[in-house]
This record gives structure tokens, sequence and C-alpha cells, in this order.
């Protein structure tokens, strides 16, 4: 298989330019951005390759996933995706449901014993009397890349308009311009006579458009957040607190507006949009009525524990008490598969939410405040995401929690008026001191020791960002902290990454959960 000379310019790294929207986000139902919303992300990406709704359906889970897949609902996910459902629509809970009631046909297979990338779904899709091969990863925190078209290989990442074809060797740019208009981009992969040709637009492409002689599979931008200019305003914490001044919040505005071609009110309206939503979740989660996906624990911490900071017997106080309450309950939401942000991953999806509500409340502070802090959130969640994965079954549960602790940390620095050397400097000390975290869940849910972890986080945060605003700083500069997290990664076992063989899962109760789990579960799929 050869690529041509246009492909290997087409998609460069800096395609992968991360929005401040994959750090904050996606708005998504849970229980995992990794493997529920990047899995139906995934399907939505199929099903439009496809063209439509498939009528059989074939998923292959790969490693880790073969194990945890029920638990996180990666089946119920892809196939959700499939049929036309977003990530965070309240059917993906339903969706194996809904494709029986119309028809589809699914399979499961696993693969445990794979070394594939464990965040892989291979997808065998039949419509209209032919099956397609589609293969997707999610990177983590509801990114994805669709990676093999009919064993071709390609790099999609949803949120490109355009086409793929599939026919004959030998045409050029030119002849796809002459019938679809100007094109964005261009490239090719040839595997013996036949050659897969990626055409990119700047919108999608008309219904009807075609080539003839070419096998067409439409690509349609599924995220919203469109890459405008793949130059990043800053690509580094240093680089980011250099150029700040006064103004990190300003800055970070800017970086999204060029990014994503818009405008920085838009940015800002986008952020408190998001916010909006975290508080639902709050309140969703405090009632205390949380229905658990697997039942591992009650989904009534969050509301047990803010009734006790209620009546001042907290020993940690008020605003850490409530801000870990709320993210205990944020975590109880996404464990019922309610509606939440991922931030950055749904696994930690309660530290940001939970801290930044409670330091507003204890400050009164405005919206535009908060949005500020959630800003300079984002902005340290992407600048790590662009170079490590924050998925727990890829680097452990630091690359989770650990990452959405130094965001928050990030934050309060910021809402406690910190310039932006102490910001970064808040984000390295929490970064730095959940290094080495393992991704052990019980059984497979997002529930054990997930929920409680993120309490950790928020109180880690707390410390360093108050550390931070006192002037203490990391020894160790912020980018090479997040050097040192990219080295960890690669050096903890996979029995320590989400495998269900390490930690909290290696215990007798662990595995009798475990046990109990995959026995519900067989009752359910008969």
């Amino acid at each position: 298989m050869t690529h041509c000379t246009a492909c290997r310019a087409a998609r460069p790294q800096s395609a992968r330019l991360l929005s401040l929207f994959d750090s904050l986000g996606p708005i998504m139902s849970g229980p995992s951005s990794s493997h529920t919303a990047g899995m139906a992300r995934i399907g939505r990406m199929g099903r439009s390759l496809v063209g439509g709704t498939p009528e059989r359906i074939t998923l292959h889970f790969f490693g880790a996933l073969s194990h945890t897949y029920k638990g996180h609902a990666s089946d119920s996910a892809v196939v959700a995706g499939l049929i036309g459902e977003r990530e965070d629509s309240p059917n993906v809970r339903h969706a194996l449901r809904l494709a029986a009631e119309r028809g589809v046909e699914v399979e499961i297979r696993t693969h445990p014993d794979s070394d594939r990338n464990p965040n892989t779904v291979s997808m065998e899709l039949t419509r209209g009397g032919r099956t397609y091969a589609v293969v997707g990863v999610s990177v983590g925190g509801g990114e994805i890349e669709m990676t093999e078209l009919e064993g071709f290989p390609l790099c999609l990442r949803g949120n490109e308009d355009g086409a793929l074809f599939i026919g004959p060797d030998g045409l050029g740019r030119a002849v796809f311009e002459e019938r679809l208009g100007a094109l964005s981009g261009f490239s090719c992969v040839k595997d013996g006579e036949r050659t897969l040709y990626l055409c990119l637009a700047g919108k999608p492409f008309p219904d009807g458009a075609d080539m003839p002689g070419l096998e067409m599979f439409p690509v349609r931008n599924i995220l919203g957040n469109k890459l405008a200019d793949a130059e990043p305003l800053f690509s580094t914490l240093a680089a980011m607190a250099e150029m700040a001044g006064g103004d990190l919040p300003g800055l970070i505005e800017r970086y999204e507006a060029r990014r994503s071609g818009t405008g920085r009110d838009e940015v800002r309206a986008a952020v408190l949009h998001h916010w909006e939503v975290m508080k639902a979740s709050m309140a969703d989660g405090l009632a205390g009525k949380s229905d658990m996906l697997a039942g591992l624990v009650p989904g009534d911490a969050g509301f047990r524990l803010a009734r006790r900071v209620e009546s001042g017997q907290a020993l940690s106080g008020r605003t850490i008490g409530m801000a870990v309450a709320r993210a205990l309950a944020v975590m109880e939401n996404n464990g019922s598969m309610r509606c939440v942000v991922a931030a950055p991953t749904a696994g930690a999806c309660g530290v940001l939410p939970g801290a930044i509500l409670s330091v507003a409340e204890e400050r009164g502070l405005s919206d535009d405040a908060i949005v500020d802090g959630l800003l300079v959130a984002a902005a340290v969640g992407v600048l790590v995401a662009m170079r490590a994965p924050i998925s727990g079954a890829i680097g452990g549960c630091q690359s989770e929690i650990g990452v959405a602790s130094a965001m928050t940390a990030a934050g309060l620095a910021q809402l406690g008026g910190g310039t932006p050397e102490q910001v970064i400097h808040a984000a390295a000390i929490a970064l730095k001191n959940l290094l080495g975290l393992i991704c052990d869940p019980v059984a497979g849910p997002v529930e054990i020791p997930c929920i409680k972890r993120n309490a950790v986080g928020v109180s880690n945060a707390f410390a360093a960002a108050d550390m931070a605003l006192a002037g203490i700083t990391s020894r160790i500069p912020p980018d090479e902290v997040v050097d040192a997290l990219i080295n960890v990664q690669g050096l903890l076992h996979p029995d320590l990454r989400g495998n269900l063989r390490g930690g909290l899962a290696s215990t007798a109760t662990g595995r009798a959960l475990k046990d109990e789990w995959y026995a519900r579960m067989k009752r359910m799929q008969a």
C-alpha cells in the first residue's frame, strides 16, 4: 500500500489542534467519554460513511474494552451513533433496544488478548446488500480518529466535510475539483489497483454529488468546532503564560477564535452554555436519586456529604466540603448515564464544576468571572491533551483525575486573582502530585473507585492553587511536568490501565463484584 505525494502533507499533526471544547466537553450522556461519547461519535461517523443506518452491525472490541464495554455502555453507544443518535442523547442508554425495534441486527465480538489499541472499535456495517469495514479509535475525552475504511488507512477526526472515494488509480486533484468544486484538502492511498481518495471541502458536498465510476463515502462534520486555522496561537504552558500579559482569558479566547473561526463573544457564550449544563448535572446528582448503571454503589454519596456540610459538621469546611459533594454528585449523574460535561473526561467530570461553583458561591463571583476560570482550565486541558493521552485505558487515572485536577487548579488560581505564571504553576503542582495514579475500575463500570476518586482531584486542586497563589512554584517547569506524565504513562503496566486485573480490581471483593456484574450482564443479554 502506497501513499500519493499529496497524502504526506495532507494531514499534518497540526490538524489535531484541539478546541477548548475538546477539553471542556463534550456534553454527553455518561458514563465514559472515551468508551461512551467517543464510541457514539465513531458510530455517527460510520453512519455517515455508509450513507445511513445499517441493516446489520457487527462490532469488535479489543483488549481492556473487551472486559469493560458493557459497564461503559460502549456497545449501546456505537449503535446509538449508527442509528442517528448524538452522544448527548438520553437514547444512548436504550440504543440496543431501539435498534432491535427498527429491525437492525447487532452482534458483538470480543478479543481480550489483542494488542491493538484498547480504545479501538472495528465495525462491519451492512447496508443495501453491501458490507463495509470501518475502524475508529477513541483517543480520550470524546476525541476520535477514524483510522480505516475498507482496509485503507485514513485519519478523520470528525470535524471535516467532504467525501472519500474508492476507485482506479491515477486521478489527480483537478479531476475531482472539476466535478465537486474547490477542495480544501486532497490526498490518496493506493492498494494494488484500487485507490482511496480523500477530498475535503469547506462545507458538505450537495446531495447527489458523485464521481462516476468511483464508490463514494460521505464525510460530515459531527463536532461543530471545525478547524479553521491549524497554526496554534500558542502550544505550551510557558508560551501561553508569556503571551498573556495581564489578560490570560482574553488570550485563550483569541486561541479558540483563531482555531475554530468563531468570534470571541461566541466562545464565551459557548463556555457559559457548558457551565449551565454543569450546574444542572450537579443539581441532578445532589437530589440523591441516581439510578447507577451497574448498581455497585448506592448513588447517594453526593447527597449524603452535602447534607453533612450543610449541618456544619464537615471537617474540611464548607467550600471544599461542598466542592467534593458536588463532584461526587456529578459523577453519580454520570454513572446513571445522564447528561454531564467531560472535563477533560467523563471519569473525572466532577472535579472542575464542583470546585468552581463552590468558590464562586463563597466569593459571590459573576458569570463572567466563572467563564474566565473555565477558559483557563480548558486551555490547560488542551495543552496537556495535545501531547499526552487523557484516557485511563491508555495512561492510567493520572490521565483523567490528574489532568482534571491540573485544569481545576489553574481555574481556581484564575478565580483567586493569580498571574498567568501562578496559573500554570498551580496546574503543574496539581498534576505532579497525582503522577502514577492507576486506572483500576472494579468490574468495569465507572463507579468504583472512579466516583470517590474525583474527591482527591478536588482537594488536590485547592491545595495546588493556594500554594501557587502564595508564590510557591513547581521546581520542575510546568511543561516538563507534562513530559513526566508522558513518561509515567509509558511505564505503567497494562494491568494498571483499566484491564480489571490490578489494584482494587484484584481484591477479593473486587473480583466478587465483577462476577456479580458479569452474571447480571448475561441475564440482560439473554
